[in-house]
C-alpha cells in the first residue's frame, strides 16, 4: 500500500463516520420534535379534562 491509498482510505472513514454522526443527529431530532409533540398534545388533553370536570369548592 503506497502512502496515497492509506491517505484515501483514511479519508474515507472519516466521511462514513461524519455520515453516520450526521444520521445519528437528525433521527434524534426527529425523535425530539415528536416527543415536543406528544407532550404538548397531553397537556392540551389534560387541560381539557380538567375543564370538563365539575367545579368544586373547598373549605
Amino acid at each position: 500500500m503506497n502512502t496515497g491509498n492509506i491517505v484515501l482510505k483514511s479519508l474515507q472513514k472519516r466521511q462514513e463516520a461524519m455520515l453516520k454522526h450526521v444520521a445519528r443527529r437528525d433521527a434524534f431530532l426527529i425523535r425530539k420534535d415528536q416527543l415536543i409533540k406528544d407532550i404538548e398534545e397531553a397537556r392540551e388533553i389534560w387541560a381539557n379534562t380538567l375543564n370538563q370536570l365539575p367545579k368544586q369548592e373547598f373549605n
